[in-house]
């Protein structure tokens, strides 16, 4: 009985109180569980991806130090693993597009640089990337300033294409954003003609949660 309580709970609950939406373990290789200082994710070490990527946001995680644009591998991932290399999306036309993106993580130089581990990053167009992608970033930093705590899920689901190192493209990139007052579920098509307003993105959370085969607390 002891022993269901503890396997529950290390599925369940992460740090942060974070929730592991699709029961990431360390035994695992396809939803292999990755504890970051400032983010979580399970992370597929067959195909080299991150199945998704877990973090909170508050008012104390803004900060103003600059970017580490010093993309490179996660050397914490087993070395049986596939690990995707910066090089992989040179002229491919995409963007290495954040999970847990830098500015949520710019209150100090250590977790800023961990953002930029190839593990969490995801290949989007740029026009997803900088365009409702990052507007909404922009609105959950604004919500975290106003005094909120934020659980922020997100990925990638589907295929389009392969770039570099056989690097998945996603057909859709998706968020969940869980505020005090409300909770966002958008699915974002990967990619080149997009409205600008992210809000457009919404879907149900059980629409999201049967397209992503994940359990959204």
């Amino acid at each position: 009985m002891l022993l269901s309580i503890l396997l529950y709970l290390q599925v369940a609950l992460l740090p942060g109180g974070i929730f592991n939406v699709s029961g990431a373990s360390t035994a695992s290789t396809t939803n292999y569980l990755l504890v970051k200082k400032g983010y979580v994710m399970s992370y597929d070490g067959v195909q080299g991806k991150a199945n998704w990527v877990a973090w909170t946001l508050t008012a104390r995680d803004i900060g103003d130090v600059p970017r580490s644009n010093r993309f490179r591998q996660d050397e914490d991932l087993p070395r049986q693993f596939k690990r995707i290399d910066a090089d992989d999306y040179k002229y491919s036309g995409y963007d290495r597009g954040h999970l847990c993106n830098s500015e949520d993580r710019s209150s100090s130089s250590f977790l800023n640089a961990e953002t930029f581990l190839m593990s969490n990053m995801i290949p989007q167009s740029p026009e997803l990337n900088r365009g409702p992608w990052e507007r909404l970033e922009a609105y959950c930093r604004k919500l975290a300033k106003r005094g909120q705590k934020l659980t922020i899920y997100a990925g990638g689901i589907g295929v389009v294409d392969k770039i570099g190192n056989e690097v998945v493209i996603p057909k859709y990139c998706w968020k969940v954003v869980i505020s005090p007052e409300k909770s966002w579920y958008l699915l974002f098509p990967n990619s080149h003609d997009l409205h600008p307003n992210w809000q457009t993105f919404a879907i149900s959370k059980s629409t999201l949660e049967k397209m992503t085969g994940l359990r959204f607390p």
